[in-house]
């Protein structure tokens, strides 16, 4: 993404704190530190905010507040997408893992960790730990909703870690019992920042199926997004299953990129999306296209299909969601998961370092090639599956068996049909999930 810098507040800004100014006494250096940030928020939002016609009159606002909140004085009730970050360079510690939790049996306060996400080379990586693995006890003491930090980060603990297999059914019980069993014992190192991965699996699947795991749209992966589309290319993959459970968005040039990679070749070069921001830059509106060259320059190659399959889950989000939608006018898409968030409008990041402010206003609306953006709750799958819900399918990403993947898989081999039962009727246990780095949303270029 290409920061945008404004230092400098307009005129009107300036004069509207005439209030601050008393008895011809300049009490600038005094009121600055305190009402800066909130000043240079407000000039920005002026400007480039889709709703900068419901921004309250200056007359009516308070400088004085932290950058979250005088976002939150100013912005639309439409409006669940802006947001404000202040600069920080203390890095947060974490073990690299994300897990839920399920009751011990026999024990009314004990719980048993599910590990559902590793990421590589962290101090869960280094302890091998896998998607699926139980962490049963730490540091000889059971995990219970008072002491569950100890999953978070610290030092080095001791750890046992368990398997889910199935009992078979004794006599009176309709179906077999899933029980945890103790597997090994290991040492997982103390915690550290850790930063994930975009692409931790990529790989070709007996049957010549491609799977990605892609984590968010961002430039610093586009080189391995073009890797990737080459081998699928050069090993005549025609199915594609895309891994965006994980994925909360990231930068509209690599959705383009994406697109490029995947639309029926003959619609290379067609639009992929309209843009439309607010009347003080209506200049901006226009199509941005499905554009070859963004491809050939990371060295990948276009699959020509006529189907893609997204895995999703509450978290797909702003760049995944923009894909689905504008991918939808060429080609057939198949959902398999949860459904996503509803993120439907852009941001575009405007830095300050010497405030150490980031402010993403929402500033345009973006419509798919037959102007349509009807997701504000959500794509929903056409195969809806929790990856939660049965722990014998919670295994790593890309192992065939695990529950999203193996749904996408008997859609396209055919066992699996619509209107098929791809779930249970217990409630899935909810996901921990670490603290991620990776920038959120669509944000424009």
């Amino acid at each position: 993404m290409k920061r945008k810098q404004i230092l400098l507040l307009p005129l009107c800004t300036l004069l509207a704190l005439s209030g601050l100014f008393s008895c011809g006494v300049d009490r600038w250096p005094e009121y600055y530190p305190l009402t800066g940030r909130d000043l240079w928020i407000d000039s920005v939002m002026r400007e480039d905010y889709l709703w900068y016609d419901e921004i309250p009159a200056f007359d009516d606002l308070n400088y004085f507040q932290s950058p979250q909140e005088f976002l939150n004085q100013i912005k639309s009730d439409k409006d669940e997408f802006s947001t404000v970050d202040t600069l920080s360079t203390v890095p947060v510690p974490s073990y690299g893992f994300d897990y839920s939790l399920s009751q011990a049996p026999d024990n009314d306060t004990a719980y048993y960790a599910q590990v559902t996400y590793v990421i590589p080379d962290s101090p869960a990586s280094e302890a091998g730990l896998e998607r699926g693995d139980w962490i049963m006890m730490v540091d000889n003491d059971y995990i219970t909703k008072k002491n569950e930090d100890v999953l978070k980060e610290g030092g080095s603990k001791d750890i046992v870690i368990g398997q889910y297999t199935l009992q078979p059914a004794t006599e009176g019980e309709e179906a077999p019992t899933g029980v945890v069993t103790k597997d090994r014992d290991t040492v997982l190192p103390a915690s550290r920042a850790v930063n994930d991965v975009v692409v931790p699996v990529s790989k070709i699947l007996d049957g010549g199926v491609g799977y990605i795991v892609y984590n968010s749209f961002q430039a610093s992966a586009d080189a391995e997004v073009g890797a990737f589309t080459r081998q699928c290319a050069e090993s005549g993959v025609k199915d594609l299953v895309i891994d965006l459970r994980y994925n909360a968005g990231g930068d509209m040039e690599s959705v383009r990129l994406w697109a490029a990679a995947l639309v029926p070749s003959a619609n290379l070069g067609s639009t992929l999306a309209s843009l439309t921001f607010n009347q003080k830059q209506s200049a901006r509106n226009g199509d941005i296209s499905i554009d070859p060259n963004l491809l050939q320059a990371q060295g990948g190659s276009n699959l020509n299909l006529s189907t893609v399959y997204f895995l999703t889950s509450g978290t797909t989000a702003g760049a995944s969601e923009m894909l689905i939608n504008c991918l939808k006018p060429y080609m057939n898409v198949v959902m398999v998961g949860e459904t996503t968030k509803g993120e439907y409008l852009a941001t575009a990041g405007y830095l300050n370092e010497s405030l150490r402010v980031v402010l993403r206003p929402v500033v345009c609306e973006v419509y798919n090639a037959n102007g349509a953006a009807d997701y504000t709750a959500g794509f929903l799958p056409q195969y809806t599956v929790n990856g939660l819900d049965n722990p014998a399918q919670v295994l790593p990403l890309g192992n065939p068996d695990e529950a999203l993947l193996s749904t996408a898989l008997g859609v396209i081999n055919g066992t699996i049909t619509p209107g098929t039962d791809t779930g249970t009727d217990e409630e899935a246990p909810t996901e921990t999930r670490i603290k991620r780095t990776f920038r959120k949303g669509l944000i424009l270029p």
